[in-house]
């Protein structure tokens, strides 16, 4: 017959035992669980492109010749194209449709950053501000929401010896300035990057200089935020933001900001949809055949690609969807435009 101490020595064992072998349990199950989210993140199931906004119109670039004999090779790292997903993002651009509550929000902008004087109309959406006391000219295309501000800086002869031309953190603070008392500092402006070039006017010319010390002019062009995390917004020139502003060194204000040009679209970040994307060979063979936009051309008759990336477009036209296109870059500078979306996507 146990003892009543016995029975508590056993209990105690048990309570011991079995707690431990609870824990190990826990840990077990603890550990299969951190083991199948693991897996999971790295061989997540197939979610299929979602096409939302059905077929999509085909990119419109600008009229360039393209040189139909030309014959593209690669030279890429590891000898392979770099890998992408099979589907990427398209993304819906906001576009006012009323031309006259566009032109409302526009003298309020104008008349933030110095014009009071009432637009004269230039063309459909187009309307153009005048300072006579500055001599500034601001034209606006109120339904792309893109203006540009233009003041005769090349036959300045005050401005070729600046008194106190900005250094580039200065010309970055001013030109942020500039844009947010315009109300146009956007946050995917503000979080990009900014890109600061050195300009000389020389006999009424304006040429890109090394530095601060040989630079007249200063030019700070503004990068947005990259979509997706990692792809950028490029325009028709690869190296140049749609969104760009000129300083002199001039202790005139009205001369202090010589030049805005300022095109930006409105991209609803908030819902995009998916669509397949041809791969990167794909898109090769139809550069190949011909079928690209030289943003950037050279005049050899053979090119290496060196560098092939996957960015968005912006329009040049009126539109409706924000695309990705493939950028292949080669050797002199070339840089080479491919549509992405597949052809079943866009007519």
């Amino acid at each position: 017959m146990a003892t009543l101490t016995h029975t508590a020595y056993v209990s105690r064992k048990i309570i011991k035992f079995g707690g431990v072998g609870i824990l190990g349990l826990v840990i077990f199950y603890w550990l299969i669980g951190v083991a199948w989210n693991a897996y999971i993140a790295a061989h997540p199931s197939y979610i299929a492109p979602t096409v939302r906004f059905g077929i999509l119109p085909k990119i419109i670039f600008s009229q360039k010749d393209i040189k139909k004999d030309r014959t593209f090779t690669t030279e890429l790292p590891n000898d392979s194209f770099p890998k992408f997903k099979d589907q990427a993002n398209v993304y819906v651009i906001y576009r006012s449709k009323s031309v006259i509550g566009a032109l409302e929000e526009a003298k309020k902008t104008a008349g933030l950053i110095g014009f009071s004087s009432q637009p004269g109309e230039m063309g459909t959406g187009i309307y153009e501000f005048n300072d006579n006391l500055s001599n500034r000219k601001l034209t606006m295309n109120v339904l792309a929401d893109s203006f540009k501000l233009t003041y005769n800086y090349l036959g300045d002869q005050t401005l070729l010896n600046p008194e106190n031309l900005p250094d580039k953190t200065e010309a970055v603070s001013l030109a942020k300035a500039f844009l947010s008392a315009a109300g146009k500092l956007y946050k995917d402006l503000d979080e990009g990057t900014t890109v600061v070039t050195y300009w000389k006017i020389d006999f009424g010319v304006l040429s890109e200089v090394k530095g601060l010390n040989d630079a007249n002019i200063i030019r700070v062009d503004f990068l947005r935020k990259q979509l997706d995390d990692d792809k950028l917004i490029i325009s028709e020139v690869p190296d140049k933001s749609s969104v760009s502003v000129l300083l002199s060194g001039s202790s005139v204000a009205a001369k202090k900001i010589v030049e805005v040009n300022y095109k930006y679209i409105n991209v609803d970040e908030s819902a995009p949809s998916t669509y397949p994307i041809k791969t990167p060979q794909v898109a090769f063979a139809d550069m190949k055949n011909g079928y690209y936009w030289p943003a950037n051309d050279v005049s050899a008759s053979s090119v290496v690609i060196r560098k092939v990336s996957l960015a968005y477009f912006e329009p040049i036209t009126p539109v409706q969807f924000l695309q990705p296109v493939y950028v292949f870059e080669g050797d002199g500078g070339f840089v080479g435009y491919v549509p992405a979306v597949t052809d079943k996507y866009t007519q």
